[in-house]
């Protein structure tokens, strides 16, 4: 299943929370506000950015428009942001990359993403999957390295970029069986999913909302899940804790969140934290984006931020056991 923006802005538009709120004593918001998405329209990003800020704004009575702003892996869009007024009528809406792999991946990253920006909430997050095409007859670990080590030919996995968290978990995997795989980079997780089920490549690493149809039709095999705990859309899939894999990079996700520049003050942050909350919780609002495989977490600042320091401490040592060289 492709995700496109068609297919989650129709699900949501209709269901984004629409309660007014009545402004807070401050005046804000004062005027419309941009919610920057540093990617390109179309995505799931871009698709959910649209649908919380419809909700958001209904709640903050202003109008919010989504402006994508991409290049640079997302870093033009953030940095945009980062240099904006601290007034909360300039916000990001991103993903995990922009805050934490793009500052270990490029030597010169155009902003720190701890100083530069103030959390408002994690709003959605997802796992990764590894899976494995078809004709493996085994996605165990232990046949997994017989059948490549028969193989050798065959031994590539995908992933959507280096430095991704698709690329540092599926090299982490790759290493820690000594399974000898070619890495094989694309630009995207859909032309990885496609090569998967054309067999040009033997496994990659997804999303589950991207995989698990052809999951269920037989096209894929699931090999485990990041996080914590399995997800109830393949509640028959382990996660690689399950299967003996136990380091932080397999129990990271796929997050979605919204930041403000720094020193915005911490009256209009919590404001924007708590109405988003009211928005990504709503009950049809969640159940659709659960049913593409995103939790709503709702996090509030303090506890996003440490996620995000956690996070860059985690992605850090991988680089460093990868060597992964920087851009």
């Amino acid at each position: 299943m492709v995700i496109t923006r068609r297919s989650i802005v129709a699900g949501l538009a209709a269901s984004a929370v629409a309660s007014p709120g009545v402004r807070a004593q401050t005046g804000y918001p004062g005027r419309p506000i941009r919610l920057v998405v540093p990617y390109a329209a179309g995505g799931p990003l871009d698709s959910t950015a649209r649908v919380v800020a419809e909700g958001l704004g209904r709640r903050l009575g202003q109008t919010i428009f989504v402006e994508n702003k991409t290049g640079a892996s997302g870093m033009l869009g953030a940095a945009e942001v980062a240099k904006a007024d601290p007034d909360g009528h300039t916000l990001l809406f991103t993903v995990t990359d922009t805050q934490v792999n793009n500052m270990l991946l490029f030597r010169r990253p155009l902003y720190d993403s701890l100083k530069d920006f103030t959390p408002v909430t994690m709003a959605f997050r997802a796992p990764i999957i590894l899976a494995a095409s078809a004709e493996l007859t085994s996605t165990a670990p232990a046949d997994l390295a017989a059948h490549f080590k028969a193989n050798p030919a065959k031994a590539s996995y995908g992933h959507w970029g280096l430095g991704g968290l698709g690329h540092l978990l599926g090299e982490t995997f790759n290493r820690k069986l000594g399974l000898g795989l070619n890495a094989v980079p694309y630009r995207g997780e859909n032309p990885a999913v496609t090569d998967l089920v054309a067999k040009h490549i033997s496994l990659a690493t997804a999303s589950v909302a991207n995989t698990q149809q052809h999951i269920h039709g037989g096209a894929l095999k699931a090999v485990a899940v990041s996080g914590e705990a399995r997800t109830p859309l393949l509640p028959n899939v382990p996660t690689f804790a399950e299967i003996g894999l136990k380091e932080p990079i397999f129990g990271m996700g796929i997050w979605l969140g919204m930041l403000a520049p720094a020193r915005t003050p911490a009256a209009i942050v919590e404001r924007l934290a708590e109405e988003t909350r009211a928005v990504i919780t709503a009950p049809p609002v969640a159940a659709r984006m659960q049913s593409l495989a995103f939790s709503p977490v709702a996090l509030p600042p303090a506890a996003f931020r440490q996620a995000i320091e956690s996070e860059l401490e985690i992605v850090g040592r991988v680089f460093a056991d990868l060597a992964i060289e920087k851009q």
